[in-house]
């Protein structure tokens, strides 16, 4: 994984998946299928929360590992940039 999350940024405002995506009929603990379609082709990429804005998700074990390895990464929600509790 790169050392920093680079990547195009999209044109449109379309063009950034929103999240959570919606799920499929089906067993409730499927991934939904825009999820599965994030994990196969994309490294990590940016999706659109609830407030607009536009943290990374990221899909892959791999990516995950790493970035969890890394101390620059934390879960200090007093942070600048971290993102926001869902509305209640």
């Amino acid at each position: 994984m790169a050392d920093t999350l680079t990547g195009p940024v999209p044109e449109a405002p379309d063009a950034v998946p929103e999240f959570p995506m919606p799920r499929a009929a089906g067993c409730p603990f499927d991934p939904p299928p825009a999820l599965r379609e994030l994990q196969e082709r994309a490294p990590p990429t940016r999706v659109r929360l609830w407030d607009g804005t536009e943290p990374w998700l990221v899909t892959r074990h791999a990516d995950q590992r790493a970035l969890l390895g890394d101390p620059r990464v934390g879960a200090d929600t007093d942070s600048p940039g971290y993102p926001p509790s869902p509305r209640a």
